[in-house]
């Protein structure tokens, strides 16, 4: 393989296909290697509908070692930071692990850029759009595919337009990748792609689900008795890590708060978390605060916290540092995090008054993080009662 991207190799991409697969450290699921031969072999792109766990990266990292080969350039977007962070770390290393160098990946964010110039860019949606608004600026010429990760945002009432514009403004020789769990109508949206952009896609769907979930709704205990309780037994037994979902940042620290009383430590865990926790600093914004609750192995992840501390938290969760993070919706897509349960305190979004039941594409996102394929063999959805309809139902029955 080249030492790095200027000098391409000229094969074909059946070749390629077959380099790809043949470097796999593992043989991939059956869905996986019919994306890939999809996207090899389709000249305008392909939608891949698959749940969850099922390795989505996998066949987006296929476009970016295209690219690498070819000299072109791709993009590959999310619709929120973290997991473009995430995304940016995950396609480096992949870069590194095919004889590239690290530099060839790039990253472009509101308020971050790294690489600017690289082969594989790494974007928040809006950026790619912004860039096709001002052709004067970008010229899309050597772009040879786009990426689009979570594309089931493409359905979001305020922000799907940005999805949208930017099918419709791509210029024709570009491929497309779209990456989505929960693409309802799949068959529809392919309709309207020809139809509204003569652009015709592969569809390879599934829903085979490798990690089953188990659903429970736990009608008679506090929150924090749940998860006191999902935290004891052995390595096996416990149905922690967890992710609890809470709708609004405030939420998300009064449940740490009530939380980092309690007793969720494996032995050795405590050891190990504050060696971690000792290496940052923890002076800045809301540090201080979240330095606490992390000491008694729970994290707080939300939009209001400085990327640096959401990469910490991530982190020590996926070193399985921390037994729960309690987090908002910046977590329901896409982020691999080793949660074996995942825990909602409440169906209901929205301000007082104006609360209404999460649709169901943002409960297939959230429940979707629970089980991993490469960690647990079952994942476990709890959904839980208000509190004060707990504390009715105890007056009840005493």
């Amino acid at each position: 393989m080249p030492s790095d991207a200027s000098a391409p190799q000229a094969v074909s991409r059946d070749e390629l296909a077959l380099q790809y697969l043949d470097q796999l450290p593992f043989a991939p699921y059956p869905v996986q290697e019919q994306a890939l031969y999809a996207w090899f072999g389709s000249g305008e792109g392909v939608l891949v509908c698959a749940p969850t766990g099922m390795g989505k990266t996998l066949i987006a990292e296929a476009a970016a070692f295209e690219a690498l080969h070819t000299g072109s350039t791709i993009y590959y977007t999310t619709p929120l930071i973290a997991l473009t962070e995430q995304k940016f770390h995950e396609m480096q290393a992949a870069a590194e692990r095919w004889g590239f160098r690290r530099d060839d990946v790039g990253l472009v964010t509101g308020n971050r850029r790294v690489n600017p110039d690289a082969k594989v860019l790494v974007v928040v949606a809006e950026i790619l759009l912004n860039r096709l608004l001002q052709p004067e600026g970008f010229d899309f010429a050597q772009v040879s595919a786009v990426v689009m990760d979570e594309f089931h945002s493409f359905s979001d009432p305020e922000r799907g337009i940005v999805w949208e514009f930017t099918l419709s403004l791509l210029p024709r020789h570009v491929r497309l990748l779209l990456l989505s769990a929960t693409v309802g109508n799949a068959v529809d949206f392919l309709s309207w792609l020809n139809a509204g952009h003569r652009r015709r896609l592969e569809l390879v769907q599934s829903s085979d689900r490798k990690v089953p979930l188990s659903y429970q709704w736990v009608g008679d205990k506090l929150l924090t008795e749940h998860i006191q309780e999902m935290a004891q037994g052995d390595a096996e037994g416990r149905r922690t890590p967890a992710l609890v979902f809470c709708f609004n940042r405030e939420a998300c620290w009064s449940v740490a708060e009530e939380l980092k009383g309690k007793d969720m430590l494996a032995e050795g865990q405590q050891k190990l978390l504050v060696e971690k926790i000792a290496g940052h600093n923890w002076t800045k914004g809301a540090g201080p605060k979240l330095k606490q609750v992390l000491m008694r192995g729970v994290g707080v992840h939300h939009a209001g916290l400085l990327p640096r501390y959401r990469r910490i938290v991530e982190e020590l969760f996926q070193q399985k540092l921390l037994s729960v993070c309690v987090c908002t919706e910046t977590l329901s897509a896409g982020i691999n995090l080793p949660a074996r349960s995942v825990v909602l305190p409440s169906l209901l979004k929205g301000i007082p008054g104006k609360q209404r039941i999460i649709d169901p594409s943002t409960a297939h996102q959230i429940f979707g993080r629970a089980g991993r394929p490469q960690f647990d063999s079952q994942g476990f959805v709890y959904v839980l009662p208000h509190e004060d309809d707990v504390r009715i139902l105890r007056w009840k029955e005493k």
